[in-house]
């Protein structure tokens, strides 16, 4: 891990804010409206990938574009609707971006939320200004665990996937990353380090920012 690090690259649904809990009751809610019985565990599993492969893999069905992403709107207002009262950023994420910004290291968005989840997230919090390139669902056809929205990111920062920081907190993200040639923050905010495959360092939150100073050359 001694590749210079000039561009970060941050996950949204639970890396930059802890909301996974909102999503796994909004999912319940959709799927029993349809009478579908699914365990937490099971769209646990599913997180990190785009909407149509969870609405596909669930019900066992396929979907052209447009009812897919009907059904994903429903969902994604339920989710918003729910988490709207409770939105606040993952502790310690405003401390390193200051410090990233004083270093000059580009950053980045890289999510499989559909644009107006991202809209919701970072006007909520205020963050747009702080990602200079954002990439959403709907700018790759192959969603996490393919390699493309971490290629499609570093390639917007400007920078080789070797030379690019990822902060991931699931599987088909991390899987992603790797695959990409990135480096891999893991984030355990909604998966055990058991329950998450090879990262290069784990961490609980960005409070922890001076450990990842100190393990990659930042800047």
């Amino acid at each position: 891990m001694n590749k210079s690090i000039r561009a970060c690259i941050f996950d949204m649904d639970g890396t930059i804010v802890k909301n996974h809990e909102y999503h796994l009751e909004a999912w319940i809610m959709f799927w029993k409206k349809r009478n579908i019985q699914v365990s937490r565990q099971q769209m646990l599993e599913q997180f990190g990938r785009k909407n149509r492969e969870i609405l596909e893999a669930i019900s066992g069905k396929s979907y052209t574009e447009e009812e897919a992403e009907a059904l994903a709107t429903e969902k994604e207002e339920l989710y918003r609707n729910l988490y709207r009262p409770h939105i606040k950023p993952v502790e310690g994420l405003n401390e390193i971006l200051n410090e990233l910004k004083k270093k000059k290291i580009k950053v980045a968005l890289a999510t499989s939320a559909p644009p107006p989840n991202v809209d919701f997230v970072l006007e909520a919090l205020n963050l747009r200004s702080d990602f200079e390139c954002i990439v959403d669902a709907s700018m790759v056809d192959k969603g996490k665990p393919h390699p493309d929205i971490f290629l499609k990111a570093a390639a917007c920062a400007g920078e080789s996937p070797e030379n690019c920081l990822v902060f991931e907190d699931a599987n088909a993200g991390l899987q992603a990353a790797r695959e990409a040639g990135c480096n891999v923050v893991a984030m355990l905010t909604t998966h055990s380090r058991n329950e998450l495959g090879e990262a290069d360092i784990y961490i609980h939150n960005f409070t922890e920012w001076p450990r990842l100073f100190e393990v990659f050359q930042i800047g």
